[in-house]
Order: C-alpha cells, then structure tokens, then sequence
C-alpha cells in the first residue's frame, strides 16, 4: 500500500506532465530545486501545506485538487483525473460546447458499433 507521501506525490508529477512541465521547470516556478520535486514526487520527501499552496498555483489547481487522492490508479480512475483538470479550466461555455460535441460523437460511435 502507498502511504500518503507517496499517493501524493504521485498526483503532483501526474498534474505536473498534464501541465507540459518538467520537474525542472515546476521547481522554478516553485523556488526549489529540480531534486526537491523528484523527493516529492517519489514520497521521499513529505510536503508542507506552504509548498502544497505554491505547487496547486504553480499547476494551475485548485488547492483542494491536490488533496483529492485517489486509493487505486485504475485506468479509469486516471482518465477522469484527466477530465476533471482538463474541464476545470474550461469556461461555462467551453465546457457545454465538450458535453455536447462528446455526446455526439459517442452517439455515432455506439452506432457504427451496433449498440
């Protein structure tokens, strides 16, 4: 079982590769240095709650996002990880115009599948 640290960790280098950085990168803008977020994202090195602060904005998260662990890394669980911080920073309307091009879109291919 993963501790906490761990699962944590493994959250932030998730966000982190979804964002487009390295660990390098997210350090800079982080102050710390490349090493620092490796210890993090393996569960080496714990987290204080000022670092937690400085890494969701450093993402583009909401601090309560990085709190969000999920107990399985299933495919799917992966997948809505992805959709949740993808939609998150979507406006209103961006956000209908996907529900609604992906609704279409699963439509026709349940379809073409014989659903």
């Amino acid at each position: 079982m993963n501790t906490i640290a761990q699962r944590l960790g493994h959250k932030i280098a998730r966000q982190r590769r979804a964002a487009g950085l390295t660990q390098a990168a997210l350090a800079e803008k982080v102050g710390v240095q490349p090493e620092t977020i490796s210890r993090l994202e393996t569960g080496k090195r714990t987290v204080s709650l000022g670092m937690m602060a400085l890494l969701s904005e450093s993402l583009g998260l909401e601090l309560h996002e990085l709190f969000r662990l999920q107990s399985t890394d299933s495919p799917k669980d992966k997948a809505m990880g992805r959709l949740i911080w993808f939609g998150s920073r979507l406006s209103v309307t961006e956000i209908e115009l996907v529900l609604d091009v992906g609704a279409t879109v699963l439509m026709h291919a349940r379809r073409a599948q014989g659903r």
